[in-house]
């Protein structure tokens, strides 16, 4: 009885490892909002999630957020606004602290 509860114990566990790349491809771990009637929002700015292979300058990444915010409520909540606001303020510090030490 102990040897079958086991067994059934390491199957369990194997098919559950095997199961979270397959949903992962599949796309079906989604978020709770439907995407569907909602404009694209740059999630990578926002949560740092579909980044892929993305690098920007300070620069870049500044007139990006830059950018996010002009599209204002029609695309983002007041709450992602204020959190790209908070980005944007972090990136505008960096710059200024790159520039000030002679980039180095």
């Amino acid at each position: 009885m102990r040897r079958m509860l086991r067994k059934l114990a390491l199957l369990t566990a194997a098919l559950m490892i095997m199961a979270v790349p397959v949903l992962a491809e599949e796309g079906s771990v989604k978020t709770f909002t439907d995407e569907s009637n909602q404009p694209n929002k740059d999630e990578c700015l926002l949560v740092a999630m579909n980044c892929g292979l993305q690098v920007d300058s300070i620069q870049q990444r500044i007139e990006r957020i830059q950018k996010e915010i002009g599209r204002g409520t029609d695309v983002y909540t007041t709450n992602e606004l204020r959190i790209l606001n908070d980005r944007l303020e972090d990136a505008n510090k960096t710059l200024e602290n790159i520039i000030n030490s002679g980039g180095a």
